[in-house]
Parts: structure tokens; sequence; C-alpha cells
């Protein structure tokens, strides 16, 4: 009805935000997770919270250029992170990790690689992250994609208040609705929805109710 063509809440649709916590394989709160305008507006999100000019950001080498592109307004020094077919490799990210804001990973079917981080990459990483308070910005517009057998759990799900997870639809809906989300810990959510909103208000709510009905069966 109206309600489908009028301005809504910021955070996004309330039966999709907790649509989307109940497909995630972790405990998510829906009020941690922010309907967006597909998962790049999530990168800009993120950048305009968390850098400032100078800021170091870690990144795989090589990474995804949109997400240099999105963090580049901010003016960071983005440094390489070496990697392997496993993912980055941990001995490299510890020597780099001091002062940087972040690091920025794509563990499922990376861009522009393919590749997809181990189970024992992964745990390496995400104790290494934690225990050098580096938190990890986890992309994750991919990682619906599976055939033949489960993923491994996201980094996310290994230290939620140390990460934002970021999703998509584009790739198992439709990349033209431009729906995304992002999963962030209590304490940066609203300077997160602050950041949104003077983007662009809310995601469009048509979109949100059309895509919350595809998800109900």
């Amino acid at each position: 009805g109206p309600a489908a063509l009028q301005y809504a809440a910021s955070e996004g649709y309330g039966p999709l935000r907790e649509a989307v916590a109940a497909m995630l394989p972790w405990p998510v709160d829906p009020a941690q997770v922010l309907i967006t305008a597909g998962s790049q507006q999530g990168l800009d999100l993120v950048a305009k919270v968390l850098l400032d000019p100078g800021s170091r950001v870690l990144v795989e080498t090589p990474t995804y250029l949109g997400a240099l592109q999105a963090f580049a307004p901010m003016e960071p020094e983005p440094v390489s992170v070496a990697s392997d077919n496993e993912g980055v490799v941990v001995a490299d990210l510890q020597a780099k990790a001091a002062d940087a804001r972040f690091i920025y990973l794509l563990p499922n079917f990376q861009n522009p690689t393919g590749r997809t981080m181990t189970e024992e990459r992964r745990a390496a990483v995400s104790a290494a992250a934690a225990k050098a308070g580096l938190p990890i910005v986890e992309d994750n517009p991919y990682g619906e994609l599976w055939f033949d057998e489960a993923p491994p759990l996201p980094l996310t799900a290994r230290n939620p208040e140390g990460c934002i997870y970021l999703g998509s639809f584009s790739k198992v809906l439709a990349p033209g609705l431009r729906l995304g989300f992002m999963v962030a810990p209590k304490a940066i959510f609203p300077k997160l929805l602050q950041a949104k909103q003077a983007v662009d208000l809310h995601t469009p709510i048509f979109t949100q109710r059309m895509v919350h009905e595809v998800m109900k069966d």
C-alpha cells in the first residue's frame, strides 16, 4: 500500500533486517543490520566513518578496485598485504597492522583473483587481527554462490565485535536492485547510520519490501 511509496526508516525495512539476520551463520541482532544501496555503499560509509587523510588501510594483493575508489575520497594510504592462494599472508599482516584503521578482505571468490580463503587461513587471520586490535571489513558479495558444499564460516562469525560485514543481493537476485546490507558492532552502528542518513535518507523501500517477499519463500 502507500507505505511502500513513502519515506521509511534509515536503518532499513524491519522485516528485511530480521530476515538478513536470520540467514547469517552466526547470531546477529537485527538492530545491527543496516540496509544499503548495494554493498558498494557500505564501503563508502565505512570510509566516511573510519578513514581520514593519511590513514593507513590494509588491503589484499591484489584487491577490488571499487573498494579503493570508495576509500579514495577520504585520502587514506592503502597498504598492500602479501597474499597467496590461501589468502592474505598472516606474517605480513602482523608486520603491517600497527596503526592501520582496518584491513579490507574478500574471503569468498575474491575479486579479482577468484580465490577462496581456506578455513585454516581464516582462523589464523581472525586471531592475528584480534590480537593486534585490527578491525576487519569483510566484503562478501559472492558468498551465496556455493553449489557443492557450505562455505567456511565468515571471519565476522569468529569475532563479531571486531568486524564489519558487507553483503549483497546483487549476485543472487539482480544487480540493478542495488540492495545490500551491513552488519556492524553496536558501538559503531550509530555513526554508520548517521552517514547513511546524510547520503540518501534510506535505501528505496519499495525494493526492500520486494526482496523481503522473495526471501519469505
